[in-house]
């Protein structure tokens, strides 16, 4: 007699064959005979759809991941640095990846809550953060892939020029000359680099009773440990109070002028990445009125940077040497 497997009736039926076909690839589930008994939606997921899958009893999170993406992501790279970061218990262990596809297996993270920008108004929170950070920073680890935003926003760029976009944000030009400003210096000086996330919003991290992990590694790179830290404060709209109870904890105590104009200068660097990616998607036809509201909010917030007294300031300190030192 076949046992019922219980599916929420919004899963497409192409996910539950495809969530099926990942399954009967595990020898790890083939061996014993493991069967699905529920498939769950997980909510969040811009590119890929998640489901949290009961198998003889045992909940695991299932990643189908987004059609194309195997396009822009690297996901050899990704295998490799999600695995490592499971290794430190991170992230959640994996079971299963295909680096084809980028379809995953992983446990389930029982008991867990997945954290939200209000719930980093909260000081454990953020000194829990802080602490991962800490710790894959300093690892010693080697991530495959290099994330560089400087690199990434000049080839945006360039995609613009060539697709004569005209349609830029008022005061482009001052904005752009500080981004050649920041790039000099740091050719001149470029930091160290270290394993990054470089993607940490706050629905990528998780917490349960053992502690706090920090998932989707799809983005993740080598890269100025200082992205990490500046996208961690933009993501979560942090106010002053908040941000130096979160950098206290990262540094223990100890940050320098030099390291904490690392970390302005990569908020500027975050916002004018995404702001530029933006104005790319509406020049190759996506919506107006869904990217420019966003593209721009990400470039007030680098002219707002711009106008602080220590800003230029900021960008002399990256000359000097060792900015760049994490702890």
């Amino acid at each position: 007699m076949n046992e019922q497997i219980i599916t929420d009736s919004s899963i497409k039926l192409d996910h539950i064959s495809r969530i099926f076909g990942m399954v009967t690839k595990v020898p790890f589930f083939t061996e014993k005979k493991a069967r699905i008994n529920q498939i769950e939606h997980l909510p969040g997921g811009l590119t890929n759809s998640n489901y949290k899958v009961t198998i003889d009893g045992v909940t695991y999170a299932i990643r189908v991941a987004g059609d194309g993406t195997i396009e822009y992501l690297d996901r050899k790279a990704e295998k490799n640095n999600a695995t490592l970061m499971s290794e430190m218990n991170i992230n959640a262990e994996i079971i299963y990846y295909d680096e084809t596809t980028g379809n995953q297996i992983c446990k389930y993270i029982d008991d867990s809550k997945t954290l939200h920008i209000p719930d980093f108004k909260e000081a454990h929170n953020l000194k829990e953060a802080a602490k991962i950070f800490n710790r894959y920073h300093n690892s010693g680890k080697e991530f495959l892939a290099l994330f560089d935003p400087i690199k990434v926003t000049d080839e945006y760029f360039d995609l613009l020029v060539k697709k004569n976009h005209k349609d830029f944000f008022e005061g482009f030009d001052k904005v752009k000359e500080k981004f050649e400003a920041i790039k000099a210096a740091l050719d001149a000086n470029p930091p160290k680099l270290a394993p990054c996330h470089n993607d940490p919003l706050p629905e990528n991290y998780i917490v349960n009773d053992t502690g706090m992990y920090l998932i989707d590694w799809e983005y993740s790179g080598m890269n100025d440990p200082s992205f990490d830290l500046a996208a961690l404060i933009i993501e979560n709209e942090l106010d002053e109070e908040l941000e130096k109870i979160f950098l206290d904890e990262y540094f223990e105590g100890k940050m320098t002028f030099a390291q904490y104009s690392s970390v302005v200068i990569n908020k500027f660097l975050c916002d004018a990445l995404w702001s530029i990616w933006a104005l790319l998607q509406i020049a190759t036809g996506k919506p107006h009125e869904d990217y420019w509201p966003y593209g721009l909010n990400r470039f007030n917030r680098c002219v707002k940077l711009m106008e602080e007294e220590n800003f230029d300031k900021y960008i002399e300190a990256l000359h000097g040497e060792g900015y760049y030192q994490i702890s």
